[in-house]
């Protein structure tokens, strides 16, 4: 089982059709997917196939009401994702919108780090990527030890406070989707997931192994698909990871986060 955790979808004319179609070129079974444009285009794919397509709904911390969350998990989404905070992702102001995840068991998506330059530089306020700093999921993961949450883009470039929330808190996973996997080598990212090293006291919270906290994710447009998978085996390769890790690196990670059965 294959599961790509992060695709952007915007239910434009033949998007459907060209996603599916590239997910069953490149072997990947099941996607996440998510749009900040149109949570009703992700819904309604994910209606048309169940079976391949996990919606996640885009929630507007700082705007949207906390009321929101009861409705996507009463429509059938799966998790929330979100981005462009008007404060750091830990703020008091957002822990209700966390706290009503987590007991509905909806998982959440957070962008991490860099965050794209706007196209509309009056709304730059929106896009300040320090409030998007890995560590703050430490926080919330440890407030709401129940939330399933994924950090997407392993922090980039606050890559040792990722490895280091990851190793602290069983209920946290990141994906390596952006330019990480281009710019960085399985070397880089072996040296970050080190507590797994014989002999040492040093563990991750829960058992949790360092290649149980990561998940395949893409991030790019369809035609760049296949080039990620590629890095991700390159990483894999790289990382001399086993073949039941490499197994839950590309899936399984993200069928427990999910708590998904196959």
């Amino acid at each position: 089982m294959v599961i790509d955790c992060h695709v952007h979808y915007d239910g434009a004319p033949g998007e459907l059709e060209s996603l599916l179609k590239t997910c069953d070129a490149v072997g990947t079974d099941k996607c996440v997917i998510f749009s900040c444009e149109s949570n009703d285009a992700v819904l309604a794919a994910a209606q048309a196939h169940p079976d391949r397509l996990i919606p996640f709904a885009y929630f507007a911390l700082g705007a949207d009401p906390v009321l929101r969350v009861n409705q996507f998990h009463d429509r059938g989404f799966r998790g929330i994702k979100f981005i462009f905070p008007r404060d750091n992702y830990n703020a008091p102001q957002y822990h209700e919108v966390y706290r009503r995840l987590e007991e509905r068991g909806l998982v959440g998506l957070f962008h991490l780090g860099i965050v794209a330059r706007p196209r509309d530089l009056a709304k730059a306020d929106d896009n300040d990527s320090n409030r998007c700093r890995p560590i703050y999921l430490d926080h919330i993961a440890r407030l709401f030890p129940k939330l399933h949450i994924i950090g997407a883009h392993f922090g980039n470039p606050w890559y040792e406070e990722a490895a280091m929330a990851a190793r602290w808190n069983a209920n946290l996973w990141f994906d390596l989707s952006g330019s990480s996997l281009k710019a960085k080598s399985p070397a880089f990212f072996r040296a970050l997931l080190w507590w797994d090293k014989p002999g040492h006291p040093y563990t991750g919270h829960g058992g949790k192994h360092p290649f149980d906290k990561l998940c395949y994710g893409t991030d790019v447009a369809h035609d760049w698909m296949a080039d990620v998978r590629s890095d991700y085996q390159l990483l894999l390769d790289g990382m001399a990871a086993p073949p039941d890790y490499r197994s839950k690196i590309m899936g399984g990670n993200a069928l427990e986060c999910l708590r998904t059965k196959e």
